[in-house]
């Protein structure tokens, strides 16, 4: 691996919306890596200025500012992050959320070393999941794969979880992500995509064990039909709704039939909560159906 003090190396994009609060902090905790970005771009989608505000007298000669006009979404801005950076010449690329740095101070020494030691890698991170193409569920990887050593080869890598990108996907494969999606599961439509184009996702073991450790996520299950407030509701809109439009796009029909049968399930299933509880999530269920049917993407105003 080159050295930190090398050029066009390794870059890192964060998104943000009106959270100016959070960004001096996600800021120096990048760059206080043991293997540090030689670029932060900021990606800000907010309506507001006070992020914009914010950065007219910041400086970092490190990070550079780029507002994007409007609310791009997640999808929005990484497509833009991946874009720049690649065209600018780094070789990797970090996805990142604004609120969500890297746990230990040696992710990116981790991960990189990592990517640098496999050919056919297009993406890494701290943590990942399997994609079940029969059922169209995203699976837990489980403890026991996690107690070896070395690279675990997984299907999917959230943008909040230390999720690096090889610029070549961008560069020459052209995979970027798909900005009408706008919010919610762009990552696994965008990490299949990679597949499809030749290159493959990997953790590193003994990282992701530290960060199951450091949640005190070990041993614990998924567990799902869980109430949801508002603010979930509107994300289980989205991710229903570009879930199925996923499925349907990588001609998974079965994952896609058995899916909107979940989606009625869980709509019948939400009663259990009490009957406003069960008009709320169903409208927001059922809405996604329709979108869906329709082949209505983009932001949704609630």
């Amino acid at each position: 691996m080159k050295p930190n003090s090398s050029t066009n190396y390794f870059a890192a994009f964060v998104m943000t919306f009106e959270r100016s609060h959070l960004i001096l902090d996600t800021i120096d905790k990048l760059l206080a890596q043991s293997i540090s970005p030689e670029k932060v771009l900021i990606i800000d989608n907010s309506i507001s200025s006070k992020t914009q505000d914010f950065f007219t007298d910041y400086k970092n000669p490190k990070v550079e500012y780029f507002r994007v006009g409007k609310n791009s979404g997640p999808a929005g801005a990484a497509k833009i992050g991946l874009e720049r950076l690649s065209q600018e010449g780094y070789k990797w690329i970090y996805w990142g959320d604004d609120d969500d740095p890297p746990f230990f101070k040696d992710n990116f020494e981790v991960l990189l070393n990592l990517a640098d030691s496999i050919p056919d890698c297009g993406c890494v991170g701290a943590v990942g999941q399997h994609f079940n193409r029969k059922n169209g569920l995203i699976e837990r990887v489980q403890d026991e794969e996690l107690q070896k050593t070395g690279e675990l080869k997984v299907d999917t890598i959230a943008g909040n979880m230390s999720k690096i990108i090889n610029a070549n996907v961008v560069l020459k494969n052209k995979v970027l992500p798909d900005e009408s999606l706008f919010f919610g599961m762009e990552e696994l439509d965008y990490d299949l995509r990679m597949q499809k184009a030749g290159y493959n996702l990997y953790v590193d073991r003994s990282m992701y064990l530290r960060y199951r450790t450091q949640s005190n996520h070990l041993g614990k299950n998924v567990k799902r039909g869980l109430k949801k407030d508002s603010n979930r509701m509107q994300r289980d809109y989205y991710s229903t709704r570009n879930g199925l439009f996923i499925l349907k796009k990588n001609g998974l029909i079965l994952a896609l039939l058995l899916n909107i049968f979940r989606v009625f399930y869980k709509m019948i299933t939400s009663f259990k909560y009490g009957n406003n509880y069960g008009k709320r999530y169903s409208g927001y269920l059922w809405r996604a159906l329709r979108h869906f049917f329709k082949g209505k993407k983009g932001r949704v105003v609630f």
